[in-house]
C-alpha cells in the first residue's frame, strides 16, 4: 500500500486509532448562518424529519445545530428566479467566489476538440481550477463528465436543471476529510425538490431587447403524489435557447487575419475583398472572430423523481433518479488552408493566370486562405442518475446506507466545415475544389462530399456505496460528544475516444487525442462535535480515502466556534486536501505536437544538444505527451477565520479571512522528462521503439535531441488568500419589507509556480495566459429586495473590478471595471396563480474593452449579452 505524502512535514499520520482522535482534536472551524423561513410541519414531515435529521454541506453530522461552523451560503429556487437566471452555470459564473479562474460556461465556447466540450459548464470556487471544486447532488457525488476540459475534469452543471433545484448550497472552505478528493477549494451541493405535494406548471419565455432572435424558453411541471407513508415528487423540464453570434453585436475584433495568393514570389489580395485589406494591399483582412458564438444555442430536456417510503418501526426508503439530456451546438470561424496549385488549373481565376504569364512562363501558385463555410459541431450529452437508500434509526443512533449508480455519455459530430485532410487536398490540385474567392465558388455538393464527420463519443461511469451511523458516544458536563462514522465505495470508469481519423491528423484544423482509465476506491471516516465549554465547541473530523490506482491519503480538519454572546459567534478551522489524479491525467492517449530547448554554455538542456543545436543556439524536436499512470495526489492545506456577527434581530454580517496553499498539482512537463534523461532516470536512446512505450529520450547521430515521450507529472503550486463579507438587512414598513444584502469576495493574493524550477507569478487582477484567464481583485454582489402583500419587486447590481490586460495586449492596459444592473417585478394572483417578470443588465451595459482577447472583451468574467428579459407564469393546481 502507498501513502501519498502529506504536505507539510510537521503532521505525520499515525496509524495508531487513539493517536488520530487525539490529534482531530487540536483544531478549528467554521462559518455563516442559514435562516430559513420555515412553515408548519405536517404530520407526515414530522414522522419523516424523526427519521431524517438535518445535514448541513460541510459536515456528516445530524440533528446537530450547525450554525455559524461553516461558511456557508443557500440561494434558494426563488433567489435564482428573481434575479433572471435561466441556467445553473449563468448563476455560478455570478458567484463572487466563484468568479474567477476556472469557472467557465459555453459562452464563446468555439469548436474544438481538446479545449472546452461544446455545451458544457463548470464551476471553480477560488480559482483554483474545476477539478478542485466538489459537485454534488443530494449530498452524493455525480458522474464526472467524460470529456475533459483541456485534461480538468469536471462535473458539467449544465446536466443539472435548475427548475429541479430547491436550494444551492456554497460552502468555500476545504471539506476533504467530510467528502474526501476534489473538495479542495469547497463544494457546491444542489439540493432538489422533494417532499412536494400537488401540481405545478410553469412557462417561461426571453429574449433580448436587441434586433437579434436570442429567445428563450423554459416549461416545467412538477408533481407531488403523497400517501400516508410515502411521498413521490417529480419534476419534468424541457429549455430551449437560441444561437447568439458575434455578428449580433458591435464587438471591439481586436485582431484579423488575412488571406493571399502568392505568384512568383509576390503576393497578391482577391477581389473578393475590395479595399479591405493589409500589407500595403497585398492580402485580404479576414475577420474571423465574427463568424464565433457570443452564446450557441442549445435544447435541454430533463426530469427527476425523488420518493421517500415510510417502512415503520423507524425505518424509511428513499430513492432518487435524474435524467437530462443536451443537444446544440459549437461555432468556430472557417478553418484555414495552405495550397500550391499548377498554374494550368482551370480553377485559376483569369487576373492570377495574367499576372503568372507576365515572366513568361506558368508557375505554380500558391493560396493562403479559408475554407468555405464555418466549422460547426452539434452535440448529444445524456446523463443519468439513480440511487436508492436505506435510513433508520436503532436505539439513539442514526443510520443511513445508499448505492448510487450514475453516467455521463457525449457524442460530437463535426457538421460542417471540417473535412478529409487527403480528400480535399487532392480535390484542391486536381480542381475539383475551387480554393479562389474563399471555396465558395465550388460546387456546395463537393463541398460537402468533402466533409468529414469524425464523431468523438465519450463515456463516464460511476458506482458507489456509502453508509454511516450517527449519535451520541459519550456525555460531557456541558452536553453530549456527537459522532458520526462512516464509510463508501467507489468505481469509475472514463472513455473519451475521438474518430481515428481524427487521431492519426487525418481532419482539417482539428486535433484530437484518446484517453480510458478506471479505478476502484473506498473511504473510512469520522465526524465529532465536542461541547468543550458552554460557549465553546470543536467540530473534528478525519477521513481516509485509498485508490486503487496511486494508494492512500489521510486528511483531518479540526475548527473551532465560540459563542461570544448569543448574537456573536467566532469561528476558525484549519485541514488538509487532496485531489486524486483525474482519469484523462492518468490514461491520456498520444497527443504529438513540437518543442525546443535552448543550446549553448549555461543552459540547462545543452547535454542534449549536439552538432546541429550548439552552432545554431535551439534545437526543435518533436514532442509525444501521454497520460502517466504513476501520478500521485494534489495536496492543499486550508484556513477559515470568521465571525457570524446578529448585530440586531434584523441584521446579520459575516466576515471570512479564508486561506489555500495548493501543491504538486498536476500538469504536462517537458522539463521533467528532459532533466531525467540527462541524470539517467529515464532511456536516452537512438530510436522511439528502443523507448518500449517508456517516457524518455531519442537522439540522433550528431547527438541532437529528435524526439521526446513525455506527460503529466506533480510540478505545480498555487497559494491563494482573501476575504468574504455577507450582509443581510430586513426592515418591515407599512409600505412594505425591504431586504437589502451585499456580499462580496476581496482575493488579497493569487500566485501560481507551473514547475519548482520556475518563480512564482503574480496572477491577481489580470487577464493571463492563452485563454485569457481572469482573476478579478474584487467581486461583489448587492441588491434590494421588496414585499408587500402580493407584490414583490428586487434590484441588484454585480460588479467586476478593473484588470490588467492580457500577455497579447496591444494598445490597452487596463480592462475597467462592470456593473450590471438586474431588476425582477412579481405578482401573485392568487396561492394558485404567479407571475414574475426579469431584466438582466437593466442599462444593456456593454462589456469593457480588453485588446488582448480578438473579440475585444474578457468573456471568462464579463459578457455581450447585453439586456434580457424573462417572463414567468406559474400555476399551481
Amino acid at each position: 500500500m502507498k501513502f501519498a505524502k502529506m504536505k507539510h512535514k510537521h503532521f505525520q499520520i499515525n496509524t495508531q486509532y487513539s493517536r488520530l482522535f487525539a490529534a482531530t482534536l487540536l483544531a478549528m472551524a467554521g462559518v455563516q448562518p442559514v435562516i430559513a423561513q420555515q412553515t408548519e410541519p405536517t404530520e407526515a414531515e414530522l414522522k419523516a424529519k424523526s427519521i431524517e435529521k438535518i445535514e448541513v454541506t460541510g459536515s456528516r453530522l445530524k440533528g446537530v445545530d450547525m450554525e455559524g461552523a461553516n461558511p456557508l451560503q443557500v440561494f434558494t429556487k426563488d433567489d435564482l428566479i428573481k434575479k433572471g437566471y435561466d441556467s445553473v452555470s449563468s448563476f455560478l459564473k455570478d458567484l463572487p467566489q466563484a468568479s474567477s479562474a476556472g469557472t467557465f460556461t459555453d459562452n464563446g465556447n468555439v469548436a474544438g476538440s481538446d479545449g472546452t466540450p461544446p455545451g458544457a459548464a463548470g464551476v471553480s470556487l477560488r480559482g483554483l481550477g474545476s477539478s478542485s471544486t466538489l459537485v454534488l447532488v443530494n449530498g452524493r457525488r455525480v458522474a464526472v463528465d467524460s470529456f475533459s476540459n483541456g485534461f480538468d475534469s469536471f462535473v458539467n452543471v449544465n446536466a443539472i436543471p435548475m427548475s429541479a433545484i430547491e436550494r444551492v448550497e456554497v460552502l468555500t472552505d476545504g471539506a476533504s476529510s467530510v467528502y474526501g478528493s476534489d473538495a479542495i477549494a469547497g463544494v457546491i451541493n444542489f439540493i432538489l425538490r422533494k417532499d412536494f405535494e400537488g401540481h405545478e406548471l410553469s412557462a417561461m419565455y426571453g429574449d433580448d431587447t436587441a434586433a437579434s432572435d436570442f429567445g428563450r424558453t423554459n416549461l416545467t411541471y412538477a408533481g407531488g403524489f403523497a400517501t400516508e407513508n410515502s411521498n413521490t415528487t417529480l419534476v419534468i423540464d424541457y429549455y430551449d435557447r437560441e444561437k447568439l453570434m458575434n455578428s449580433d453585436r458591435p464587438i471591439d475584433v481586436t485582431f484579423k487575419s488575412s488571406t493571399r495568393v502568392t505568384i512568383d514570389g509576390k503576393d497578391f489580395a482577391e477581389l473578393w475583398c475590395g479595399s479591405n485589406r493589409s500589407n500595403g494591399g497585398a492580402r485580404c483582412q479576414y475577420d474571423y472572430v465574427i463568424e464565433r458564438a457570443i452564446q450557441p444555442d442549445t435544447k435541454n430536456v430533463g426530469t427527476t423523481l425523488n420518493h421517500i417510503y415510510r417502512m415503520g418501526d423507524n425505518k424509511e426508503f428513499f430513492a432518487e433518479a435524474m435524467y437530462q439530456a443536451n443537444t446544440g451546438g459549437a461555432y468556430d470561424s472557417a478553418g484555414s488552408f495552405d495550397y500550391t496549385l499548377n498554374g494550368n488549373l482551370a480553377t485559376i481565376p483569369a487576373w492570377a493566370k495574367a499576372e503568372d504569364a507576365k515572366n513568361g512562363s506558368v508557375n505554380n501558385i500558391r493560396v493562403r486562405s479559408r475554407y468555405p463555410e464555418i466549422r460547426t459541431q452539434e452535440y448529444d450529452a445524456t446523463s443519468y442518475r439513480l440511487l436508492a437508500g436505506i435510513r433508520g434509526e436503532l436505539h439513539y443512533w442514526a443510520w443511513e446506507t445508499a448505492a448510487t449508480v450514475g453516467k455521463s455519455e457525449n457524442e460530437v459530430i463535426h457538421t460542417s466545415g471540417y473535412f478529409s485532410v487527403d480528400r480535399m487536398r487532392a480535390a484542391a490540385l486536381n480542381g475539383t475544389f475551387n480554393p479562389f474567392n474563399l471555396g465558395r465558388d465550388t460546387d456546395p455538393s463537393v463541398v460537402a462530399g468533402l466533409r468529414e464527420a469524425a464523431p468523438r463519443v465519450g463515456e463516464s461511469d460511476v458506482f458507489s456505496w456509502d453508509f454511516n451511523i450517527a449519535g451520541d458516544v459519550y456525555d460531557l458536563d456541558n452536553g453530549a460528544i456527537k459522532a458520526v462514522f462512516g464509510g463508501e465505495y467507489r468505481s469509475e470508469d472514463i472513455f473519451d475516444r475521438p474518430a481515428l481519423i481524427a487521431q492519426n491528423g487525418g481532419v482539417t484544423t482539428l486535433g484530437a487525442s484518446d484517453a480510458a482509465a478506471d479505478r476502484t476506491q473506498y473511504a473510512f471516516y469520522g465526524e465529532f462535535n465536542i461541547p468543550l465549554t458552554e460557549k465553546l465547541d470543536a467540530i473534528t473530523a478525519i477521513r481516509y480515502d485509498h485508490y486503487s490506482d496511486f494508494g492512500g491519503d489521510a486528511n483531518p480538519k479540526v475548527s473551532l466556534r465560540y459563542r461570544a454572546t448569543d448574537d456573536l459567534i467566532l469561528r476558525a478551522s484549519w485541514s488538509t486536501g487532496f485531489r486524486a489524479p483525474s482519469l484523462s491525467e492518468l490514461g491520456a492517449g498520444t497527443s504529438l505536437g513540437s518543442n525546443y530547448i535552448d543550446c549553448g554554455a549555461g543552459t540547462p538542456f545543452s547535454a542534449l544538444c549536439g552538432e546541429f543545436g550548439n552552432p545554431t543556439g535551439e534545437l526543435e524536436y518533436d514532442q509525444e505527451t501521454l497520460g502517466n499512470k504513476g501520478l500521485d495526489a494534489e495536496n492543499s492545506e486550508a484556513m477559515n477565520i470568521g465571525l457570524s456577527w446578529n448585530l440586531t434581530e434584523d441584521l446579520n454580517m459575516t466576515v471570512d479571512y479564508w486561506r489555500y496553499q495548493h501543491t504538486d498539482i498536476v500538469d504536462v512537463d517537458a522539463n521533467t522528462t528532459l532533466k531525467a534523461c540527462i541524470d539517467g532516470s529515464a532511456p536516452k536512446v537512438t530510436s522511439e521503439a528502443a523507448l518500449a512505450g517508456a517516457f524518455g529520450c531519442v537522439m540522433d547521430a550528431g547527438n541532437d535531441l529528435v524526439f521526446l515521450r513525455t506527460g503529466f507529472f506533480n510540478v505545480g503550486a498555487q497559494d491563494t488568500d482573501g476575504v468574504d463579507i455577507k450582509i443581510d438587512y430586513k426592515l418591515s414598513t407599512e409600505i412594505g419589507d425591504f431586504k437589502p444584502y451585499f456580499a462580496a469576495t476581496r482575493t488579497l493574493s493569487y500566485e501560481r509556480q507551473l514547475t519548482k524550477d520556475d518563480p512564482a507569478e503574480d496572477l491577481l487582477g489580470k487577464l493571463s495566459g492563452a485563454s485569457e484567464t481572469a482573476r478579478p481583485e474584487f467581486v461583489a454582489d448587492s441588491g434590494l429586495d421588496w414585499s408587500l402583500n402580493d407584490w414583490n419587486a428586487s434590484l441588484s447590481a454585480h460588479y467586476t473590478s478593473s484588470l490588467g490586460d492580457g500577455d497579447f495586449k496591444f494598445d490597452n492596459d487596463t480592462v475597467d471595471s462592470w456593473l450590471t444592473l438586474s431588476a425582477s417585478l412579481g405578482y401573485h394572483f392568487n396561492d394558485q396563480n404567479k407571475v414574475q417578470f426579469t431584466v438582466r443588465n437593466l442599462t444593456d451595459k456593454e462589456p469593457p474593452y480588453a485588446s488582448s482577447p480578438t473579440n475585444g472583451y474578457a468573456s471568462s468574467v464579463h459578457d455581450w449579452l447585453g439586456r434580457v428579459w424573462t417572463l414567468r407564469y406559474t400555476y399551481k393546481f
